[in-house]
């Protein structure tokens, strides 16, 4: 036996106002028994069919069981929406970081950094070349001597820092 109930038990049981079942009944959406009374079954199953769901604010809680088609990691129109949104205010967020110089180029940061070792690596090996005979003045030894002793000695340092530099920041 079918469940008729009035219009005002028929909105409760959707959870939308009496105006939005009287609505679809004058729209054609639903249809009322010539008692006056709504078949719950035949209404919500008329109310799903004839209802326009890009036109509601909220989802239908009877029929979300229902649309089993979309899969579970598909959001709603809105979800998507409100996503892309999110995302739009966040690539605006980073162009204005950009702009304001809080961040820095990752290529352009790289490219710094290694020229950087660079010169201080040529300033490193120069060093005994350039200084070898000072020290070996100040310190009375001879000056061929002490330029080949920091050489060893700066190229064993650099060696030992080559591990330093391919550590993961």
């Amino acid at each position: 036996m079918a469940n008729k109930v009035s219009m005002r038990e028929y909105a409760r049981l959707r959870g939308v106002n009496l105006s939005a079942v009287q609505n679809a009944i004058k729209s054609g959406r639903i249809h009322t028994e010539p008692d006056g009374k709504i078949d719950v079954e035949e209404a919500n199953r008329d109310w799903f069919i004839n209802t326009d769901q890009s036109k509601q604010r909220k989802p239908d809680p009877i029929f979300e069981s229902q649309i089993g088609s979309r899969p579970n990691n598909m959001g709603t129109f809105q979800q998507a929406k409100t996503a892309d949104v999110y995302y739009r205010a966040m690539i605006a967020k980073a162009k204005l970081r950009v702009l304001n110089g809080e961040v820095v180029d990752k290529k352009k940061a790289a490219n710094y950094a290694y020229t950087l070792g660079r010169s201080i690596r040529d300033l490193m090996l120069s060093f005994p070349v350039r200084y070898g005979a000072v020290i070996a003045s100040e310190l009375g030894a001879d000056e061929h001597t002490t330029t080949l002793i920091l050489e060893k000695y700066i190229c064993e340092l650099l060696s030992n820092s080559e591990e330093l530099l391919d550590r993961k920041l």
